[in-house]
């Protein structure tokens, strides 16, 4: 059974209906077949400076597409207050200054939809550095900020979205119990080679912060 993403498992309950739209910010690496695979009905609007990773099937799963400008341009071709569930997962310490956009964004949401906002926690600084995925902030040249669990709270709370849930990302038990096994696995590896494999031990080392939120339902475009 395919394993359901952290994003996903905050909304699936949540989501009730039959169409949710969600737009996706940031929507390479296979994230449209990913998603349509967990909301198979769902109207998907992805969004981006570029098609990053994406097969011929991941953009025949887009329902729409909006390009944007590293500059911070292309989002006021998004509708406001039309999305049911917005997601930045692990793009905002792409940008360096995402405050404004994750407002921006903020807006897009319908009353009483849902946010999504993962990132590089303050403890990747001090991670090892890993031979393949990144684990050790400065592993990506292409990170440029440090984003704050509270900083990100802040931005959603000033935009009229509540707090549903904030901090630490991690797996179910089942899987948290792998990772732990992974993990030590991995560290004999490190005693024996000197390298060490960061794939797959964002959860159980604590790579990722997030924050989850809600548009309140008074609030207007």
């Amino acid at each position: 059974m395919a394993h359901c993403p952290m994003k996903f498992r905050m909304v699936r309950g949540r989501l009730t209906a039959p169409a949710p739209r969600i737009l996706d910010i940031g929507c390479g690496n296979g994230s449209p077949t990913v998603t349509k695979r967990w909301f198979p009905g769902c109207h998907y609007a992805g969004a981006d400076i570029q098609r990053y990773k994406l097969s011929n099937a991941d953009v025949a799963a887009m329902d729409a597409f909006f390009s944007l400008g590293a500059d911070g341009s292309g989002y006021d071709a998004i509708p406001d207050a039309s999305y049911d569930f917005v997601i930045l997962n692990h793009v905002v310490e792409h940008m360096r200054e995402p405050a404004p956009v994750v407002a921006t964004l903020c807006a897009k949401l319908k009353p009483g939809g849902y946010i999504w906002i993962a990132f590089p926690s303050l403890r990747s600084l001090s991670l090892p550095h890993s031979v393949d995925e990144t684990l050790q902030f400065s592993d990506d040249p292409t990170h440029v900020y440090v984003p704050d669990v509270r900083e990100m709270a802040n931005v959603l709370l000033e935009n009229g979205v509540a707090v549903l849930d904030a901090g630490r990302s991690r797996e179910g038990f089942f899987t948290a119990i792998a990772d732990v096994v992974k993990f030590c696995k991995r560290c004999v590896m490190r005693v024996f080679t000197g390298k060490f494999s960061g794939r797959g031990m964002w959860y159980v080392l604590g790579f990722e912060d997030h924050v989850f939120g809600q548009r309140r339902m008074n609030e207007r475009s």
